[in-house]
């Protein structure tokens, strides 16, 4: 097992305290298992009998997914593929003193977080992380998360259709998308639909369908005042005939009142 460097910046960095406790003690359980890169295998069961050799019946696959899954998007590992098949981790901004001159694990790729939308990487985790943050501990970026409901491939030619207009991608922007896509959803219209009707229109945003009623007035927004009450059809064309129809001449007007006895009103 290798030595490890002991820092006090893990007491005082913002992205640790968003771990609860079991997750911290994964993380830091964690740090004595990569290599001198911080690089790992980031399957569960391996993940397991490594960090936790003598707690294999208290300690499942699903908790180390769990953990696992919170470090990502507190931005404190990154999980990745590689051309062999295998996923990895690696731990960021690591920065021990290197010994080996090359790590027994793949190198992960670089990403930007417009690329790392949805990645394979991080499929499985339903988490998407590429933040990387100085020593110091800066405050990261919060990760985005496409949902599972979103195809991945529409999702990849809108993320291209921004870039092409050169519209920022950024994790809360794309959140913004999202958040219209519900909206659309449960006013019940087709949310990928809009989605590819933005793509074929070149549009950085999402245009909602146009209804006469309620619903949604214009593009990602969502009436919330209702529509008056439609008067009965029938009773509107009658009041339209009367105003239209021609007053009665006055001499024909003398003759009825005489045959009725009575007086007409104008």
């Amino acid at each position: 097992m290798p030595n490890r460097i002991l820092r006090d910046g893990i007491l005082t960095s913002p992205r640790v305290a968003k771990l609860v406790w079991g997750e911290e003690v994964f993380y830091r359980r964690l740090h004595s298992v990569v290599d001198d890169f911080g690089r790992y295998y980031a399957d569960f069961g391996l993940l397991r009998a490594a960090c936790y050799p003598r707690q294999l019946n208290k300690v499942s696959d699903s908790d180390i997914e769990k953990w696992l899954t919170a470090c990502v998007t507190a931005a404190l590992v990154r999980v990745y593929p590689a051309e062999d098949g295998e996923r990895y981790l690696v731990v960021e901004d690591f920065k021990q003193q290197v010994r080996a001159t090359k790590s027994k694990f793949p190198k992960p790729p670089d990403r930007c977080i417009a690329d790392a939308a949805h990645p394979p990487a991080n499929e499985h985790l339903d988490v998407s992380v590429s933040v990387s943050v100085s020593e110091d501990d800066k405050p990261a970026t919060q990760a985005f998360v496409l949902p599972d409901w979103i195809p991945g491939e529409v999702w990849t030619a809108y993320l291209e259709t921004r870039k092409a207009k050169k519209a920022k991608s950024t994790a809360y922007a794309l959140r913004l998308v999202v958040m219209t896509l519900e909206q659309i959803r449960d006013a019940g219209h087709d949310p990928i639909e809009a989605l590819k009707k933005s793509i074929k229109g070149g549009w950085t945003d999402v245009y909602a369908p146009k209804v006469e009623k309620g619903g949604f007035t214009a593009a990602g927004s969502v009436a919330t005042v209702p529509g008056r009450q439609e008067r009965d059809p029938e009773l509107v064309k009658r009041e339209q005939d009367h105003q239209k129809a021609a007053p009665i001449p006055e001499n024909l007007r003398e003759k009825i009142a005489a045959l009725k006895g009575t007086v007409i009103p104008a």
